[in-house]
């Protein structure tokens, strides 16, 4: 009835794993746990190897690493069970009835679920960035996430039936972090299928540092540039783009881009969302008019 599928990356994913599989349990419906690590190769796999002892669960660690669209995929195509729960390893569900919501979707063949996010307010987290933009961006509002769904799709916790997803499918030219949630929600949107809120949350506990948030970050922007010259992606869709479309017709892409340095020391020193913002803007003109 449901499989459960986490791609991880260096990350021990036994603790989610764990409560997952006592919540599937609970609610008595034939399920699935399946776990890939993407090749990293990483010592916190002997960890994760301890979800095998776990009924009807299981563990493997890729040879290479395929990128973060190819394992969704590859998860999607290994899935027994017509409903499929995508969540992040360094995610944890904020309720014990997680589950049971997601198995009260059941019905709506032809919506995709979203069940939002949500960062722990912890001391070591208020002056670090990813939590300041977590807050800001995607710790959203059922009633907001709802004016603008395809915006607040997040692959971190997702129910997604298996042939919906079969017509979809992440883009495997995606290598690198970032934007394959942005291009997978608006496929949906184009094939006629309905992206629907509710109130399951999950708290997302990766937070990085300053730096590797704005490293990758930045190769978010790269995707985005890539997706827009590969005509995956309509500039008219993203507001990013449209902005930066707008800074073009005015001559000052170069002007723009040549801040994006000042911008990133800034964003990283300062945890201020405001300077990532900017940086974001300001290196897409960058990565734009190195091409012109």
């Amino acid at each position: 009835m449901l499989s459960v599928l986490i791609p991880t990356y260096n990350y021990n994913a036994f603790f989610l794993v764990e409560k997952m599989h006592q919540q599937l349990i609970l609610e008595k419906i034939d399920f699935e746990i399946i776990c890939f690590d993407d090749g990293s190769k990483s010592l916190l796999n002997t960890k994760n190897e301890e979800i095998n002892t776990l009924s009807f669960a299981v563990f493997k660690s890729l040879e290479n690493n395929i990128g973060r669209s190819a394992i969704r995929n590859l998860l999607a195509k290994k899935a027994t069970y017509k409903w499929l729960l995508f969540l992040d390893a360094d995610v944890i569900p904020s309720a014990s009835n997680f589950i049971k919501k997601y198995v009260a979707c059941f019905q709506q063949n032809n919506t995709v679920f979203c069940g939002g996010l949500l960062y722990e307010d912890k001391k070591e987290n208020f002056n670090l960035l990813r939590y300041k933009y977590g807050k800001k961006h995607e710790e959203v509002s059922l009633e907001n996430r709802e004016k603008n769904p395809e915006k607040y799709f997040f692959t971190a916790n997702f129910l997604i039936h298996k042939e919906v997803f079969n017509s979809v499918k992440f883009e495997e030219k995606l290598m690198q972090y970032g934007r394959e949630d942005l291009l997978f929600s608006l496929g949906l949107i184009k094939k006629g299928y309905k992206i629907k809120h509710i109130n399951n949350e999950v708290f997302h506990l990766g937070i990085d540092n300053n730096a590797l948030f704005v490293s990758k970050t930045k190769k978010a922007m790269e995707n985005l540039v890539f997706l827009e010259n590969q005509q995956l992606i309509d500039e008219k869709e993203i507001s990013l783009l449209n902005l930066v479309k707008r800074i073009k017709t005015i001559k000052m892409t170069k002007l723009v881009g040549n801040l994006n340095a000042t911008f990133e020391k800034l964003a990283i020193k300062k945890s201020s969302v405001f300077f990532l913002n900017c940086m974001k803007v300001s290196y897409v003109c960058y990565l734009k008019s190195e091409h012109e």
